[in-house]
């Protein structure tokens, strides 16, 4: 069969997958066309090709797979997990190449190279962590104070949705400290005299916005002076 046209792709694509997945959902989807189907092998798309971009990003991470060879459908993949911390911008280029003129692939056409942008999307895998390991305090004792001390949490996930801290908590029970929350601080408050005992610890917790992953405990000492 007489091979006579290129494939033609589109010449860009967005694209976003999940750190947790390995499947490219691109915008316009992948499909490669040939103006010499519906004809065996001269009209049949054979493969995809990935290239290196210009930040590295290309054939050592991502590979491209024909799904229907007739309709020219493709899907891209990544070869391995991918960590939206290290780099949630990806960004290579894809050539599509028919089947040539016979099963050995005899004067097979690769089409242009168009240019694939990926972006890594966060999943909730860190929890929240103190900025500090220990924080201490000195108050003199019978007295109210707006503000004992200052704690402070991140969290390691590369999204706000994910990453921002919300909440801060007490758990120690029946303290009489309360947290007065400050964006992604919050600061220990008196909330009445306290002078019966010389020190004193106060658990508390921090939960990212999401409210999924564990809390991350941490103790605060308070000496009464």
């Amino acid at each position: 069969t007489l091979k006579i046209h290129k494939p033609w792709i589109e010449t860009e694509y967005q694209g976003i997958v999940m750190e947790n997945d390995n499947t490219v959902l691109l915008n316009p989807p992948l499909f490669a066309l040939d103006k010499d189907a519906p004809l065996h092998y001269a009209g049949e798309i054979c493969g995809f090709r990935v290239h290196n971009g210009p930040g590295g990003s290309g054939a050592a991470q991502f590979e491209a797979v024909v799904l229907d060879r007739s309709t020219g459908e493709g899907l891209v993949r990544s070869k391995e997990p991918l960590d939206c911390e290290s780099q949630r911008e990806h960004s290579f280029t894809i050539q599509a190449y028919d089947c040539g003129e016979g099963p050995d692939g005899t004067n097979s056409k690769k089409s242009h190279k168009a240019t694939v942008h990926v972006r890594v999307n966060d999943v909730n895998e860190f929890s929240p962590v103190f900025v500090e390991r220990r924080y201490e305090a000195s108050v003199p004792e019978g007295r109210l104070f707006d503000r004992i001390v200052r704690v402070e949490a991140l969290d390691a996930d590369c999204s706000p949705q994910y990453s921002q801290i919300c909440f801060y908590d007490i758990i120690t029970p029946n303290v009489p400290f309360a947290i007065d929350n400050d964006g992604n601080k919050s600061k220990l408050q008196f909330n009445y005299s306290y002078s019966k005992v010389t020190v004193k610890s106060v658990l508390m917790r921090a939960e990212n916005c999401n409210k999924v992953t564990a809390a991350a405990v941490h103790p605060i000492y308070i000496f009464a002076i």
